[in-house]
């Protein structure tokens, strides 16, 4: 997806994400018309463990790296996703995002995405689904 992004090329990305995966196609337009592509360098911060999140952040190109407490935990490259909880509670950064290559990512941030949510409120019930989805598989890979 290299170059100037359509509204197209945008939705079809959200649909891949699963907090948006069940969302229709308005919601999916309302969400990518907010959406501002970011660019990083290699070596730069995106989001920082501990500090205030102010959004969302697909990966379009490039590689990061998540590190928890100065260990890297994994790899995240094109088509993934981080700060979902940052854009619904706008809390502290649970890990930190770091650039391993040129990156560039597609951004919601909190305060735009508040404004969608009270345009479409179903969008609201549909994230909290999955947001409850992946906190039963966390929860069950930690008792396991």
């Amino acid at each position: 997806m290299p170059g100037k992004r359509t509204k197209t090329d945008v939705t079809s990305r959200l649909r891949t994400i699963p907090l948006f995966s069940a969302c229709t196609q308005r919601e999916l337009n309302a969400v990518a018309a907010i959406m501002k592509e970011v660019k990083f360098d290699a070596g730069q911060v995106i989001c920082q463990e501990g500090e205030t999140g102010v959004g969302l952040h697909v990966v379009i190109e490039g590689e990061t790296s998540v590190r928890v407490g100065g260990r890297t935990r994994r790899r995240l490259g094109s088509g993934a996703f981080f700060g979902e909880i940052a854009l619904i509670d706008g809390g502290p950064r649970s890990a930190s995002v770091v650039a391993e290559t040129p990156v560039t990512t597609l951004s919601i941030p909190a305060w735009s995405f508040r404004a969608v949510l009270k345009a479409q409120p179903a969008l609201a019930l549909k994230m909290l689904e999955e947001l409850c989805r992946r906190l039963r598989t966390a929860d069950t890979s930690l008792s396991a």
